[in-house]
């Protein structure tokens, strides 16, 4: 549980991706391997799902990302296993027959009486029909390949055929100079437990080399707005940072262009540009003087900051306000930066951040400028109920995004 704890928080971007023909013979990872993807900050952040290291649908997700096949199909295969075959869309299709690279599918109470079903990845498919499966589970040994015969018991329910996934950007190259063109823009530290940083708009990085360069992966917190990513280095505050950056927001920097000189940081104390709401067409109230024309901006707008991070450490209690009634006072302390739906700032999105926004429906507990606009996940402007069902429905599970 503590190796979990310690990548479940990781913010980068990338998957180790080699792509194979269907019908062919997978390179079978060996357990010294598996024992390292759970600490793989290029694959941990786009793993849909919990327990990683010990869980059938997180190895299934992953190993799969890991062949080279299309993460728009997987992230249609969600929650138990069960439901995976049901669920399968985006070009995935479930078949009678067993494919190299596919997805076999045990319906629920089919293996072992789990009613949760099961999924593993069909490493092979031999001669005699036989078929060599790679999985993990939550019981037993958390890694484990095997063969498995036609006509036994343990055969499979069915088979997922998922595409194979999009061609890599080669839009820049390792050692390429490019800037950002946005406002303010999410850069994903590489590293476990980091939260992104948002760099100033033209802030000038350095493509370095990475397996992950030219991935179409989708940002951290959705699965319907996909970018290519790409590795990058960038001095801030004197010290060197390397992470992610989307290539929707950056452009390659020329020997006469004006903008490639970086200048300073901003002022650690001044308020930080906020990445503006994706579903607004309005712009940033705090938008700089207008850029030369030769230089437009961007169509699309930079995205936010990402989503709760699964099973955070527990913030630690702070000490009781002295005033009569503390509801009623906002929190000055709260920071700038501010994720949709978390109410009190505590990087992630529960039933604490229900009571408070309904509070402030119910006007007994003021809500700051911050918590106001985390409270408006619906983008209309105003906090109310319908503001209040959307954060349930989210805490609860049934849905995974506040994009309407």
């Amino acid at each position: 549980m503590k190796k979990m704890a310690r990548i479940i928080g990781t913010v980068c971007l990338i998957v180790l991706c080699f792509s194979i023909a269907a019908g062919g013979e997978c390179q079978v990872l060996t357990r010294e391997e598996f024992e390292e993807w759970p600490y793989l900050p290029d694959y941990t952040i786009l793993n849909p799902f919990p327990f990683k290291g010990a869980n059938c649908t997180w190895y299934a997700h992953g190993r799969m990302m890991q062949l080279g096949y299309c993460k728009i199909a997987l992230d249609t295969m969600w929650f138990n296993a069960a439901n995976w075959a049901e669920a399968a869309a985006n070009g995935a299709v479930v078949k009678d027959n067993p494919e190299a690279a596919s997805i076999a599918f045990w319906d629920s109470d089919a293996y072992f009486g789990s009613r949760l079903g099961h999924v593993g990845v069909v490493e092979a498919v031999k001669e005699d029909g036989s078929i060599l499966v790679s999985d993990s589970s939550s019981s037993g040994n958390a890694y484990n390949t095997y063969i498995i015969n036609p006509g036994d018991s343990k055969w499979p329910t069915a088979f997922i055929i998922v595409p194979e996934g999009n061609k890599r950007s080669n839009r820049f190259s390792p050692g390429e100079i490019v800037k950002t063109t946005a406002y303010s823009l999410n850069f994903r530290l590489e590293g476990v437990n980091k939260r992104p940083v948002q760099l100033p708009k033209y802030t000038i990085v350095e493509v370095k080399e990475h397996v992950s360069n030219g991935i179409y992966a989708p940002r951290p917190g959705s699965r319907t707005e996909y970018h290519y990513w790409w590795y990058a280095e960038v001095v801030r505050n004197g010290d060197v940072e390397r992470g992610w950056l989307a290539e929707t927001y950056l452009e390659a920097v020329t020997t006469n262009d004006p903008t490639n000189d970086p200048g300073d940081d901003p002022d650690p104390d001044s308020e930080p540009d906020q990445a503006p709401d994706p579903d607004s067409d309005k712009e940033p109230d705090n938008k700089p003087a207008p850029e030369p024309e030769s230089e437009p901006e961007p169509e699309s707008e930079p995205e936010p900051e990402p989503e709760a991070e699964p099973e955070p450490e527990p913030e630690p209690e702070k000490e009781a306000d002295p005033a009569p009634n503390p509801d009623l006072e906002p929190d000055k302390n709260r920071s700038t930066n501010y994720m949709p739906g978390d109410i009190n700032d505590d990087s992630r999105i529960d039933v604490q951040d229900v009571s408070m926004v309904m509070q402030g429906v119910l006007n007994t507990r003021v809500l700051n400028e911050n918590q106001l606009k985390a409270a408006d996940v619906n983008g209309d402007g105003k906090v109310d109920i319908r503001d209040v069902a959307l954060i349930m429905q989210y805490a609860l599970g049934l849905i995974h995004s506040f994009d309407l």
